[in-house]
């Protein structure tokens, strides 16, 4: 981004010259209330803004051309009141020469009225000494104002490129995690898929129908946070009715979902994740296969789900058995909920159970 000497923000402006304009009227009202030369004092101020506002307007540009953001406060501190002394100097200088033709002519006057020597060099010096200490005050003051301004507007952005590179890692992670439909599923579905063409071609047709669904629903997913509770449970029908083309009677599914709770909320494929996980960790191990339960219900505030399935017994002894699905769901869930999420997994037995508990909210 260029730097320009003049900056192009029009707030910069309107605060400077507001400032401006209200010590310009301080010291109006100073000179009328003392009653001392107040022509002179408006002469005085008028002469001094253009001064000033340069004066400013170089510091401005160091400390950005300087990278004025990397230097320590310290230093800072001392560069901006070294600056001032030497720019205040300048102005009174400046100042000085512009008013003292009037300055003079109004003083001298003055004196000669009161019968008091009129010494030009010494009205010059005592003019120079008002306007110098004066002009250092103002511009230290504009410049501890304008790098605290500055720094803040620095630190609000850094905090808001972090929120956006945050933001953006939980949307990639969310997209990454909410992408990993299992190749194993893949690769039976389509064996089934293809056996299934001799077979039936009508039932074919479906399990095509549905199979494209679940893949749709795994490639949208990517795309949004949360999903009704209705729209979960359609697509673990869809790939059951798929998975029961190869267990057949082996699988023995029920599901129970509490009534209203189809507008629920939750994470996409969290539920086709744990029924998944269920097939393929317990089920499809199980030679005379065995019972896939699904229940959803409302305890309190909270949205419970649990998924039950049988287990071969040398499994139950084994807990970490549980497959890369429940990793994955516990990720998103922290990144979705933080703490306000909850999941267990344990064996009772030959049964293994995933619970799962999350804050209620339904869809607007």
């Amino acid at each position: 981004m260029p730097l320009y000497f003049f900056p192009r923000d029009r707030d910069f402006w309107l605060y400077h010259f507001s400032a401006v304009a209200v010590g310009l009227m301080a010291s109006i009202t100073i000179a009328v209330v003392w009653g001392f030369m107040v022509r002179l004092q408006v002469y005085t101020s008028l002469a001094w803004i253009p001064f000033y506002t340069l004066a400013v307007l170089v510091l401005r540009w160091l400390y950005k051309r300087r990278g004025g953001d990397s230097v320590p406060i310290a230093r800072l501190i001392a560069i901006v009141v070294l600056y001032s002394a030497v720019a205040g100097m300048a102005i009174g200088a400046c100042v000085t020469a512009v008013v003292a033709p009037m300055f003079l002519k109004a003083i001298s006057a003055k004196y000669k009225a009161l019968k008091i020597p009129v010494i030009p060099s010494e009205l010059i010096l005592s003019k120079f000494m008002d306007e110098a200490p004066k002009s250092q005050l103002f511009v230290a003051v504009w410049g501890f104002i304008y790098i605290s301004v500055s720094s803040s507007r620095r630190i609000k952005n850094a905090e808001l490129f972090n929120l956006r590179l945050q933001n953006n890692l939980k949307e990639a992670q969310l997209s990454s995690l909410s992408n990993q439909l299992n190749p194993h599923f893949l690769f039976n579905s389509l064996n089934n898929i293809r056996f299934m063409i001799h077979e039936d071609a009508q039932r074919a047709d479906a399990m095509i129908t549905s199979f494209s669904e679940i893949l749709r629903y795994s490639l949208e997913s990517s795309r949004r946070e949360k999903v009704s509770l209705r729209h979960e449970v359609d697509i673990i029908t869809k790939y059951l009715a798929i998975v029961k083309t190869q267990l057949e009677e082996r699988l023995d599914f029920a599901l129970r979902i509490a009534p209203g709770l189809d507008d629920v909320l939750m994470p996409p494929m969290v539920l086709q994740m744990l029924v998944e996980n269920a097939v393929k960790h317990g089920l499809d191990q199980l030679q005379g296969g065995g019972k896939l339960t699904v229940d959803a219900r409302q305890q309190g505030q909270c949205l419970q789900l649990d998924v039950c399935n049988d287990i071969p017994n040398a499994q139950a002894a084994v807990p970490g058995c549980t497959g890369i699905g429940l990793l994955n769901i516990e990720q998103r869930l922290h990144l979705l909920y933080g703490g306000a999420a909850t999941w267990n997994a344990a064996h009772a037995g030959a049964v293994f159970r995933v619970g799962i508990t999350l804050p209620l909210e339904r869809a607007a």
